[in-house]
C-alpha cells in the first residue's frame, strides 16, 4: 500500500515539487502544456489588438516553444542534471498562467471591456507566474539565474513583437 500511495503523489512532501518521472512522460507533459498554453494564448492576444499587433495564427505557439528552448540551453548549463525537473516546473507555471487566463476569455463573451483592461489582467497573471517562478526556483535550489532569463525571454519578445 506505501508503494502504491508513493506513486500516486504528485508532490514530494518536503520540497513541494514534483517527484522525477520518466523522460518520455516529462516530454510529453511539456509538448502537452506548449500546445495549450499557446493555444489559450492565441485567443486570448485577440482582446488586446487595439494594444498591441495580433500577428500569425502560430505566434504564440512559437513563443512558447523559444521559451522551453530558450531555457533549456540555459538549464543545460547551469545545472544538467535538473534540466527536466526544470523545463517541467516552468511549463507547470506557463499553463498554470494560461488557465488564470480563461476567466478574462470567459468574461469577453459577456462584457465589451476596453483592451487595458485585459492587458491588465495579463499583467497580473504574469507577475503570479513570475513569483510561483522565484518559489520553484528556490524549492529546486537552481539560484535567481533562471528567473532573470525567464523574465528577460519575455521582455525580448515583448519588444520584438511591439517593434515589428
Amino acid at each position: 500500500m506505501e508503494t502504491l500511495k508513493k506513486y500516486l503523489m504528485l508532490y514530494d512532501g518536503n520540497f513541494g515539487v514534483q517527484q522525477p518521472l520518466k523522460w518520455a512522460y516529462r516530454f510529453g507533459f511539456l509538448l502537452f502544456t506548449w500546445f495549450f498554453t499557446g493555444f489559450i494564448l492565441t485567443a486570448y492576444v485577440e482582446l488586446l489588438k487595439e494594444l498591441m499587433p495580433v500577428g500569425h495564427a502560430y505566434r504564440e505557439y512559437q513563443i512558447c516553444g523559444g521559451q522551453i528552448i530558450f531555457q533549456g540551453i540555459i538549464i543545460s548549463f547551469l545545472f544538467p542534471a535538473q534540466r527536466w525537473t526544470y523545463l517541467g516546473n516552468m511549463m507547470t507555471i506557463s499553463f498554470a498562467g494560461a488557465l488564470l487566463l480563461l476567466p478574462g476569455l470567459l468574461l469577453a463573451q459577456y462584457l465589451v471591456l476596453p483592451a487595458l483592461f485585459y492587458a491588465l489582467y495579463f499583467m497580473g497573471v504574469a507577475g503570479i507566474m513570475f513569483l510561483e517562478h522565484i518559489r520553484r526556483t528556490r524549492l529546486l535550489q537552481l539560484g535567481n539565474t533562471l528567473t532573470m532569463t525567464w523574465v528577460a525571454y519575455r521582455i525580448i519578445i515583448l519588444l520584438i513583437i511591439l517593434l515589428a
